[in-house]
């Protein structure tokens, strides 16, 4: 099946010149936006593989759009797309879950290069914590993140479409790495490395 993307963008021609380079690699594109406060429901009602968001939305920031659907729609992957190249722009893209910061003035076959890699769940980004060293991968993040949300693994396999054991696995691995025996010391440990972002730490 193909991957299924939504893009996200005020522009008009941004949005028909992506629909037509992510189209012709194949790519569907099931449904676009130009308001970012609006995108998240539409990107519920969808749930495509990839988001592709313009970083300068005007009603939200394309940023806190990717936050937002990192947090409450894990399984969709985002992809942002800026017309300047800022390295603070950058960090905050990969603080807020992005898989990829690209430039609008990239070619072609690079959108669609970071598009196909963001539906396997891969990511282009420096994420939060590897500086430090931590090789935590891209899907182990994300359930630490939903597990210091205090969902519980069973309702994580089912946002991440992935079974229970497997989520079980991902855990004990990112627990391996960070040398902790505790879902409370999991998350502290996540929190101290700029892992997750989370108001307060769940007990137990």
């Amino acid at each position: 099946m193909p991957v299924r993307a939504v893009i996200v963008d005020d522009h008009p021609v941004a949005r028909e010149g992506l629909r037509a380079v992510l189209t012709a690699a194949g790519v569907e594109v099931v449904g676009e936006e130009a308001d970012g406060r609006a995108a998240p429901r539409l990107i519920r009602q969808l749930l495509p593989e990839v988001a592709v968001v313009d970083v300068a939305l005007p009603s939200l920031s394309g940023i806190e759009l990717c936050r937002r659907i990192r947090r409450r729609l894990p399984q969709v992957n985002v992809v942002l797309i800026s017309m300047f190249d800022d390295p603070a722009w950058r960090a905050e893209a990969a603080s807020a879950g992005a898989a990829a910061y690209l430039l609008k003035g990239d070619a072609p076959k690079a959108i669609v290069d970071a598009v196909l890699r963001a539906a396997r769940g891969e990511t282009l980004l420096a994420a939060p914590g590897e500086a430090a060293g931590v090789p935590l991968t891209p899907r182990e993040r994300e359930v630490v993140q939903l597990i210091a949300e205090g969902r519980k693994l069973s309702e994580i396999a089912r946002l991440l479409s992935r079974s229970p054991a497997t989520v079980r696995a991902h855990k004990a691995s990112a627990m391996r790495k960070l040398s902790v025996h505790s879902t409370a010391e999991l998350v502290r440990a996540a929190l101290e490395l700029g892992l997750v972002r989370v108001p307060e730490v769940p007990s137990g």
